[in-house]
């Protein structure tokens, strides 16, 4: 069972997730815009999505350290560099935030420096990226039955493309909203953008969606075919914990499908692309409270097994 103290790592998990996935998106749709529009469009749009993912980075590591029994210590994690996942984790973390505080400082105080601010976002990317693949790392121990297997990353890196693309559309949206009470005179262009997001993160939803769903079931067929030490980690997510089980994934179903019919409704009614704020929010709460519970059963239900 997890813990109070316990619930700074899932909540770190998913708020690095998140943080790594809207970069990555972030700057995918800034290469195109930077391609298509301009440098000075690009940097309307992500001025605010870079700021509000640096404050999730920071609020990700300042949380982690709750889970620690002696937080003035965790830097001497990465000492371990060489031999320790965990700490390779703590430094690609770090890392990680680093290169997305260089990134919003170019972005504020040097906004012309467009090659500098490329270098610098893909280098974020980069390093987000790789937490996210050290974080899988940490827990792929053959004494922990329901965590050592692929599973443990499809899950984690479907997480960041989830989060992380929904997240980056929110803020879009919430961007849009202000450019239009500013009645900016790029409108016209910015909306013609975040309607193009909005139309391939869905699809991206869509397809992460199948591929979560798809993994929860190779789990659950690989515990029931790995034995008699596999299936007390089985009976705790179809027993102890089947009706949050049951919850997580029909608020996985419900998000995707609400989704998609907000977006296709906007598409064939024309419906004024901004109006779609308030429910685009909302599913994006409903995937963020799905992936919550998700990463609570999968700390509740690992059984340790040998030594």
């Amino acid at each position: 069972m997890v813990n109070l103290r316990e619930w700074a790592l899932p909540i770190y998990t998913i708020m690095m997730q998140m943080s790594a996935g809207s970069m990555l998106a972030l700057w995918v749709i800034n290469i195109v815009v930077l391609r298509r529009y301009g440098h000075e469009i690009a940097i309307k749009l992500i001025k605010n999505p870079t700021m509000i993912i640096f404050v999730t980075v920071a609020t990700a590591m300042i949380g982690s350290h709750y889970h620690l029994s002696r937080p003035a210590f965790s830097l001497f994690a990465i000492l371990n560099f060489q031999s320790s996942w965990l700490s390779r984790e703590v430094a690609f973390t770090v890392l990680f935030a680093l290169l997305v505080g260089i990134l919003l400082l170019l972005i504020f105080y040097r906004p012309h420096a467009a090659k500098a601010q490329l270098v610098t976002g893909w280098g974020a990317v980069t390093m987000g990226v790789i937490t996210v693949y050290a974080m899988s790392r940490v827990y792929l121990l053959p004494t922990q039955i329901a965590w050592n297997s692929i599973t443990t990353p499809i899950a984690f890196f479907c997480a960041m493309v989830l989060l992380g693309g929904i997240g980056v559309t929110v803020i879009l949206l919430i961007n849009l909203y202000i450019f239009t009470l500013n009645k900016d005179s790029d409108l016209p262009l910015i909306r013609d953008v975040i309607q193009r997001v909005l139309t391939i993160s869905t699809g991206v939803v869509v397809a992460v969606t199948i591929i979560e769903l798809g993994n929860y079931g190779f789990q659950i067929m690989e515990l029931i075919n790995r034995g008699s030490t596999a299936h007390a980690s089985l009976d705790l997510l179809l027993g102890l914990y089947r009706v949050l089980f049951i919850i997580r994934v029909a608020l996985l179903i419900c998000g995707v499908v609400a989704l998609v019919i907000v977006t296709l409704w906007q598409r064939r009614r024309s419906k004024p692309l901004v109006r779609l704020l308030a429910p685009v929010y909302l599913t994006f709460l409903i995937f963020l409270i799905s992936e919550v519970l998700g990463r609570f059963l999968f700390y509740a239900v690992h059984v340790r097994t040998g030594i």
